[in-house]
């Protein structure tokens, strides 16, 4: 019985289950399609600032970011600065018919299966990870930080 538990215990642990994304980890790599069928691989990712936005399409919070946080993708792309957004809704028709009422043109991602969201482990939505040029962790923020702080802290990882 004894090994029985710790064989479980092992095979929790490795799957991630535990895991949670924390300032100072290196972003975990993760592979995710977009709404319309690409595959984004976050290896693409390397050596750039990346805005990670996890939000739900019942998320009150992320429906009055997102036109914020657009306006900043048009602003901030021609600086190398990424935007995604990780949709954690199951069925993919959910996020799709929030952004017709809230369209962005960043990158969204559907994690439907929940396996990147087991990874990061958000406290809850939105949660933003902001990833430095070096590939680290910069900042974790639930909720929304507003539009000029969110600016200031991409901008001061340039």
């Amino acid at each position: 019985m004894k090994r029985l538990c710790a064989w479980v215990l092992a095979a929790v642990v490795s799957v991630g289950v535990f895991a949670d994304v924390n300032e100072g980890d290196a972003l975990p790599s993760f592979r995710l399609p977009t709404l319309d069928g690409r595959v984004l691989d976050s290896q693409a990712l390397e050596g750039r600032v990346v805005y990670i936005d996890f939000w739900a399409s019942w998320c009150t919070t992320c429906r009055k970011s997102f036109p914020e946080l657009n306006e900043l993708h048009a602003e901030l792309k021609s600086r190398g600065i990424v935007f995604i957004g990780i949709n954690t809704d199951e069925d993919p028709a959910l996020a799709e018919r929030f952004l017709s009422g809230t369209p962005v043109d960043f990158l969204i991602l559907s994690d439907k299966s929940q396996e990147v969201v087991s990874q990061f482990n958000p406290t809850g939505f939105p949660t933003a990870y902001v990833i430095d040029k070096q590939g680290q962790v910069h900042t974790v923020k639930e909720g929304y930080a507003g539009k000029e702080a969110t600016r200031e802290l991409l901008l001061s990882l340039l």
